[in-house]
């Protein structure tokens, strides 16, 4: 006596074809997933108000203070402070957003050791040492 399903069998493909839309669609969320982690990576721990201090010459030193916004609002108020016995203040109006401007300091202000730049009245500040 036979069962029922004694004579089935199953006939599946033998050829393998591969499913081209399914590797795009999945090569196309890598590639976000890909420029999202850049994105994180490199942009936001950049965020803010940042300060480099830039010295070259052997004869005659040349200092070059970089002050870059990389906010996506523009600040106002940009003040830059070298710290020496003067304390004078240079004021800059504002800053567009990502962008940067170069500050050469005063005659007296060369021997300086510590550069605070604070801007939209005090609710950003950056220490940088020399």
């Amino acid at each position: 006596m036979g069962r029922w399903d004694d004579d089935w069998h199953y006939e599946g493909k033998h050829k393998k074809s591969r499913d081209w839309i399914r590797i795009a669609r999945y090569a196309i969320y890598g590639g976000f997933a890909i420029v999202a982690i850049v994105v994180l990576l490199v942009f936001i721990p950049r965020a803010g108000l940042t300060v480099e201090i830039m010295e070259s010459g052997e004869a005659l030193t040349t200092i070059s203070i970089k002050i870059n916004n990389n906010n996506p609002q523009e600040i106002h108020n940009v003040t830059v402070v070298f710290d020496n016995d003067t304390n004078r203040k240079q004021i800059y109006n504002s800053m567009a957003p990502f962008s940067s401007i170069f500050v050469t300091p005063e005659k007296e202000d060369l021997d300086f050791q510590k550069i605070i730049v604070t801007a939209d009245n005090g609710r950003l500040q950056t220490i940088k040492y020399r």
